[in-house]
């Protein structure tokens, strides 16, 4: 497919009007030999962010598209339908409460992509910033340059949303049924998906911000640890049935590491009892040099 557009920038926005004209201001920033587009999917806000997002449409029609849902779909349905409005040759996304850092960032990633067929992925460092808590703020990198898919099947989701850039019409418009099994953890699908087709890039620069409050996607995740471990472990089961159990192994160290945060956080819930069959199977399959060295940080501390 020919395309007219360099990068497509997907915002995923639910009640985000605090944060919003930061994320698109740091989009519009952007210094590029291609056009970028905007395309802004809200699933359903009560608040104003539709209002601020529209105002930014009527003042660049050319760049920003809305896709508003009629009613809410959840996360996963709004990033796919989003991602679906995408004209660009490569995709960048954003969440609607983080933004970017760097005004180069689109161009190193588009230039890293088309410097290598073999890349449909490229990532990058992000600063991790929190809104409720003082002193957490840390900046995140990795060690590789190259990922590939075992990568991805033994470290399950670590690339942040705002760092993701990857090539267009990779990804399955309508993917398989059990990917809705799982809500808010298209980021890690996604991932798994794309490098079933290539390497993943991932460039040193620190050039985005992952806003962590109370709001965000990953707070809510942390509200039942237990139960996002077993979704988890779930996950990890079935990517590596979907990707033909090729990198089995790597996904048996991701499954034994999930087992360990279960095992302790249910220590942590002072519920043994009401999860004793779940806390059974954690010590039968989880990583215990993990676990030894997370002791033995916590006495520490």
């Amino acid at each position: 497919m020919k395309h007219t557009i360099g990068v497509s920038v997907c915002i995923f926005t639910y009640n985000y009007e605090k944060f919003l004209n930061q994320a698109i201001d740091s989009v519009l920033a952007q210094e590029t030999g291609f056009p970028v587009e905007i395309v802004i999917g809200d699933d359903c806000s009560t608040d104003a962010t539709r209002s601020v997002a529209a105002a930014y449409r009527d003042r660049y029609p050319d760049r920003i598209v809305l896709s508003f849902n009629e009613t809410n779909i959840g996360g996963t349905r709004n990033w796919i339908k989003t991602i679906n409005r995408c004209s660009g040759k490569y995709i960048a996304l954003l969440d609607g409460d983080d933004y970017f850092t760097d005004n180069r960032k689109l161009q190193k990633l588009y230039d890293a992509l088309e410097g290598n067929p073999d890349y449909v992925l490229g990532f990058h460092g992000v600063e991790e910033k929190y809104d409720d808590i003082t002193g957490k703020d840390k900046i995140v990198v990795y060690d590789k340059e190259e990922y590939d898919l075992s990568d991805f099947l033994r470290q399950g989701w670590f690339i942040r949303t705002g760092a993701t850039f990857f090539r267009n019409d990779i990804l399955p418009k309508e993917p398989p049924a059990w990917v809705f099994d799982f809500p808010y953890r298209y980021d890690t699908i996604l991932h798994v998906f794309l490098c079933m087709h290539g390497k993943a890039v991932c460039l040193k620069d620190v050039m985005s911000v992952w806003r962590k409050h109370s709001k965000g996607m990953s707070f809510v995740l942390l509200e039942n640890r237990v139960r996002n471990g077993l979704a988890e472990i779930r996950l990890a089961r079935q990517l590596n049935e979907y990707t033909g159990k090729k990198y089995s192994r790597a996904a048996r160290s991701y499954m034994a590491e999930s087992y360990t945060y279960l095992f302790l956080n249910i220590l942590k819930s002072k519920k043994m009892f009401q999860y004793g069959t779940i806390l059974t199977a954690s010590l039968l399959r989880m990583n215990y040099k993990l676990f030894f060295r997370l002791f033995r940080q916590k006495l520490a501390a």
